[in-house]
């Protein structure tokens, strides 16, 4: 269910995004309870946990007028998601590999960053979202490398 709420979120306005994240969250926390070995949900709970730190002050304002309390997360957090999922499954997914980099770059660690990237361009990218990876990378790279 979280996961199709993440997916039917793309095609909303701000307020059902919003609404939408709060569902996905909530039931992503009770997968976890419920399968706490599996790296795909760490993967996404950082996917999420990323969303949120990344969102604009007038998305923040948005979310608070909508309702009570705006979600919030960390790049941090995101990060240990992230971490999670890897050392659950090392080589899980290029997917992961690039949101590691992500998170590295925007704390200012670009090794570690760059160590991601490197490790993201060795996995062939096969599924849509792989080859959607492999563009955020390229981009990625171009910033790392300035």
């Amino acid at each position: 269910f979280a996961i199709m709420c993440g997916y039917m979120s793309q095609f909303e306005s701000v307020q059902n995004k919003i609404r939408n994240g709060y569902l996905f969250k909530e039931h992503l926390d009770k997968a976890i309870e419920l399968k706490p070995q599996d790296p795909l949900l760490y993967y996404l709970n950082g996917r999420w946990c990323y969303s949120v730190a990344q969102l604009s002050w007038i998305e923040k304002k948005v979310a608070a007028a909508l309702f009570e309390t705006p979600p919030t997360s960390t790049v941090e957090e995101a990060l240990q998601n992230f971490l999670k999922a890897e050392e659950m499954r090392p080589g899980y997914s290029k997917c992961n590999y690039v949101y590691l980099a992500k998170c590295y770059k925007d704390l200012g660690q670009k090794n570690n960053a760059l160590k991601y990237c490197d490790s993201a361009l060795s996995i062939l990218s096969v599924t849509n979202e792989d080859k959607e990876a492999q563009k955020d990378l390229e981009a990625l790279l171009l910033t790392l490398k300035l």
